[in-house]
């Protein structure tokens, strides 16, 4: 969980972690290799259907953004996670099925592990 900056909707953004790396990094502001570490994520997206929060007295439900979207995947700064959250599987609504015009990213789990959404518990 880390900071959504700007979104008026929900103050928070989501991912999985996908793995932990240290870089070297040079920059031309740089005048020597700088040990970086990252995060390479998986993002969540809030679904904006469901009708969650406080005054509703429910969870929000996040989902994951298809493999084949751009922003899918992406890299985090450590420093910036906030905490980390439990997510609880969408029983209800089943797993992701993945059709044809889908495509499956090698980074995808296999077929029956990814629920179709999650519940954020708070």
């Amino acid at each position: 969980m880390t900071l959504s900056h700007g979104d008026p909707f929900h103050p928070y953004l989501y991912a999985r972690v996908l793995g932990i790396y240290r870089v070297r990094v040079l920059h031309p502001s740089l005048t020597e290799l700088k040990d970086m570490d990252v995060l390479w994520v998986r993002w969540l997206e809030v679904d904006q259907k469901h009708h969650a929060g406080w005054k509703a007295k429910r969870l929000y439900r996040v989902n994951f953004i298809p493999s084949h979207e751009e922003g899918a995947f992406g890299f985090l700064d450590p420093a910036d996670v906030i905490r980390g959250v439990h997510l609880i599987p969408g029983f209800n609504n089943g797993h992701i099925t993945v059709s044809p015009e889908d495509p499956v990213s090698k980074w995808d789990y296999a077929p029956g592990s990814n629920w179709k959404n999650y519940y954020v518990n708070q």
